[in-house]
């Protein structure tokens, strides 16, 4: 993903609550490159070339829903476009109201749509991996994500759900992962509330003839100085899991997928992918590049998964996990005179200490 300094050129199209599918004509003055977002930034091309005079079709599915934080009700009007671009463009759009199923997300700030700044930097960006999802989805099924920072099991349940029970359709997909904030309270205990929570949420999808998707959560990357990752989290895989098995509903398994692509990477190099910058870095949220790295992870395992409906409509020739740039580590000073750093400007090694607060974003 390239940088960018202008901010994004913003299209709105007044429609109600529904799935649309977007056509739009981008027509290039220059040669250029651009990236396109819908609504709350969620992907949908990224670092596209076109040519000095040339026309590029673009369709995608968008999800227009209101939503609800824990500050407010939100009303969500319409169409949001953005695309991020150093030239000038023309844009011409259209839309059709389309009839496909919803993927309705829930879970945490791992997950949730984030902002970016602007001029761009994808580095610098905290980035949910499910905002990236449309990218590796055809036009058959649209992504309504509803997760947020700082959310639990409990805490969705008294307040976020309360949109859903009323959007939920039979054949749509709620898609759910938690735990980075659940383990800090002591009754949303991996085996006790949190997984209680589960259980209530495939219950109710299934009599609403939803199919539930139960993720495990990504992984904190926090090395041990042996280059090893910590096992903060393991707990809480292991209760999904029994989760999926007590409702026979697909489990997919991001502990363990986040776990083994960045321990091999290394501490100095796995740290790229989650947000920093010259002052500071994140260990559980990632940045844009680390976002769409776990949502590669998640599209290839849940098109083997064989869920009926949904795994027939990722595009697996997009994922390219084996095709990601990376190399590990070359030798560095000790991951502990790391951890010294880490203190120093803020952060410690204890589950609670290592979230940096974005619940203003």
């Amino acid at each position: 993903m390239m940088q960018y300094d202008r901010k994004p050129q913003e299209t709105k199209i007044a429609v109600p609550n529904g799935n649309y599918e977007v056509m739009l004509d981008i027509t290039a003055h220059t040669d250029a490159i651009y990236t396109v977002y819908c609504q709350n930034r969620r992907f949908v091309a990224v670092d596209r070339e076109i040519g000095a005079g040339e026309t590029q079709k673009l369709t995608f599915v968008v999800n227009v829903c209101d939503y609800i934080r824990r500050d407010a009700a939100y009303t969500v009007d319409g169409i949001q476009i953005d695309i991020v671009c150093d030239s000038d463009l023309s844009v011409v759009p259209g839309y059709i109201p389309v009839q496909v199923p919803t993927l309705y997300i829930i879970g945490d700030s791992t997950v949730t749509d984030q902002p970016a700044e602007y001029p761009y930097d994808p580095e610098k960006t905290y980035c949910g991996w499910g905002q990236v999802l449309p990218m590796y989805l055809d036009n058959s099924i649209a992504v309504s994500n509803h997760a947020e920072s700082g959310a639990t099991t409990k805490e969705v349940f008294n307040l976020h759900f309360e949109t859903l029970r009323r959007k939920l359709r039979p054949g749509d997909f709620l898609m759910i992962e938690f735990g980075h904030n659940d383990q800090k309270e002591a009754e949303l205990d991996a085996f006790g509330g949190y997984a209680r929570y589960l259980r209530y949420y495939v219950d109710f999808a299934k009599v609403r003839a939803v199919k539930t998707i139960l993720n495990a959560p990504i992984n904190r990357m926090i090395f041990d100085d042996n280059g090893k990752i910590l096992n903060l989290l393991g707990d809480y895989r292991d209760a999904v899991k029994s989760v999926s098995e007590w409702g026979h509903v697909p489990f997919i398994d991001l502990w363990t997928a986040t776990t083994d692509f960045f321990e091999p990477l290394g501490l100095y190099t796995a740290k790229k992918y989650f947000r920093h910058d010259e002052e500071s870095q994140d260990y559980t949220h990632t940045n844009d590049l680390g976002g769409a790295i776990i949502a590669r992870l998640w599209a290839a395992m849940a098109a083997k998964a064989g869920i009926k409906g949904l795994s027939e409509h990722i595009l697996t020739d997009q994922i390219g996990i084996a095709e990601i740039p990376v190399e590990p580590d070359a030798p560095r000073e000790s991951n502990a005179q790391e951890f010294a750093r880490l203190k120093s400007i803020g952060l410690g090694t204890v589950p609670a200490d290592l979230d940096v607060d974005i619940s203003h974003l």
